[in-house]
């Protein structure tokens, strides 16, 4: 039964269910790019990348330190679930030089969210695989569900024979911090504001978004691209 959610409320959770997460920052895979001539996409290195998340966000599960006995069991003994998530969408897009939400930004947006999907879920497998599904799993059940059902006939063959490690894998975190710690955009949305005023202890200053900076650098009286 899911009776709460957490405190960003993207994740509905039951009695004792906690779910570590984690990010992929997307900006970071744009490679090529500077800032007047438009990068390319390395999903090769997403796939890498979401496979070594998956890996790394189950290990912690069996490394972390509970506070209540309650939550180990769950984890441990229960969903093993997890978060993978992404931030830096609309950087990326930028580098890419298409503009967020537009019809030619959505093809390679699909195709980044479905390599990040179907890479998590084959690892996920495979771990179950090496080490044994999550506890709880009722496999039969599981493949019946909505979203696993829209997942490539060969993960789902695999999954039919071993389970798959986490009960749930993918999470839509706001990330807000570690989007600053990462100088990076936030989680999937768009860059609301490319320039606004910031009031803190050296008082009012103007802040840009840090690709528009270096652009604005460079082209100082020029109206910025659409994208």
């Amino acid at each position: 039964t899911i009776n709460c959610v957490n405190p960003c409320g993207e994740e509905g959770l039951p009695a004792w269910g906690v779910c570590n997460l984690a990010s992929l920052n997307l900006s970071a895979f744009v490679k090529d790019w500077d800032i007047d001539k438009a990068g390319w996409f390395d999903f090769k290195a997403l796939e890498e990348h979401a496979r070594i998340a998956v890996r790394f966000q189950d290990n912690v599960i069996d490394a972390d330190q509970y506070v209540y006995p309650e939550i180990r069991k769950m984890q441990k003994q229960g969903e093993r679930r997890i978060g993978l998530g992404t931030l830096g969408l609309a950087d990326a897009l930028i580098k890419m030089q298409l503009r967020y939400g537009s019809e030619q930004a959505l093809p390679g947006v699909d195709k980044i969210y479905q390599t990040i999907r179907d890479a998590a879920y084959d690892e996920s497998v495979n771990i179950a695989r090496e080490k044994g599904a999550f506890p709880k799993i009722n496999i039969k059940k599981h493949l019946e569900g909505y979203f696993i059902k829209q997942l490539p006939q060969s993960i789902r063959k695999k999954m039919a024979r071993y389970g798959v490690r986490n009960s749930v894998l993918l999470q839509a975190a706001p990330t807000g911090t570690t989007s600053l710690l990462s100088g990076a955009s936030s989680g999937i949305e768009p860059v609301y504001e490319f320039e606004y005023y910031h009031t803190g202890r050296l008082g009012l200053q103007l802040v840009y978004h840090s690709i528009y900076g270096e652009w604005k650098k460079l082209h100082p009286n020029e109206e910025k691209p659409r994208y």
